[in-house]
């Protein structure tokens, strides 16, 4: 993957990246009980780096939906609706409530030190996760070189994302030492990530702005 940012892009994504410094470190001040309000936890929902998150989540899907139109290309309407599903997963809960529906539904079992909610959310997050990205491989089939590539790019970020959302999330779960850690590393890392993803999608629209 070769990301080239244009100036006013890589400025913009300086900012985002430095806010989400910013939030991880006030979360450390928070875990030494520096600060006490919870809202300053980056693990916490609704929090104030969570609501971060999900401004940028909105900001990709509406990005990504801007091209589709410039460019009449549904590959990048597929994209959108993936990140507008992780904005409304992550502030609606929807992989945690219906992981829990399942639990009760199948009698899931905790086993390797995790719980049967972490299998029930498991679950859902692989059943919606496959029927987008079949949509966007679909989609994939059909769209030009340009498309095509842009769509590699973004696969490796979401992986990314995903690394950080479920691989190390489950370890966080599983190791009952060095929680503080993991959690920080686990929303840190989607947090920097997710703006790496911002700034793609942003130069993005500005490339084919500048294309008469």
């Amino acid at each position: 993957m070769n990301i080239n940012f244009e100036k006013e892009t890589s400025k913009f994504l300086f900012l985002l990246l430095i806010a989400d410094l910013s939030f991880m470190a006030v979360h450390v001040l928070y875990l030494f009980e520096v600060v006490s309000n919870w809202l300053f936890s980056i693990e916490k929902d609704f929090g104030y780096a969570e609501v971060y998150q999900y401004i940028k989540e909105f900001w990709i899907a509406s990005l990504l939906f801007w091209v589709a139109i410039r460019r009449n290309q549904i590959i990048y309407l597929a994209w959108s609706l993936l990140f507008m599903y992780l904005l409304l997963d992550d502030s609606l809960q929807i992989h945690e409530k219906l992981g829990r529906y399942l639990v009760d539904y199948f009698g899931l079992i905790p086993m390797f030190n995790l719980r049967a909610q972490d299998f029930g959310e498991l679950s859902v997050s692989l059943f919606f996760g496959f029927v987008l990205f079949s949509f966007i491989g679909v989609s994939y089939l059909f769209c030009d070189h340009i498309a095509k590539k842009i769509s590699k790019d973004l696969f490796v970020l979401v992986m990314s994302v995903a690394f950080f959302g479920v691989f190390v999330d489950m370890l966080h779960i599983a190791i009952p030492w060095g929680k503080g850690v993991f959690g920080l590393i686990e929303d840190g890392g989607e947090m920097l990530i997710m703006s790496v993803i911002v700034g793609y999608a942003f130069n993005l629209k500005t490339d084919y702005e500048n294309i008469k």
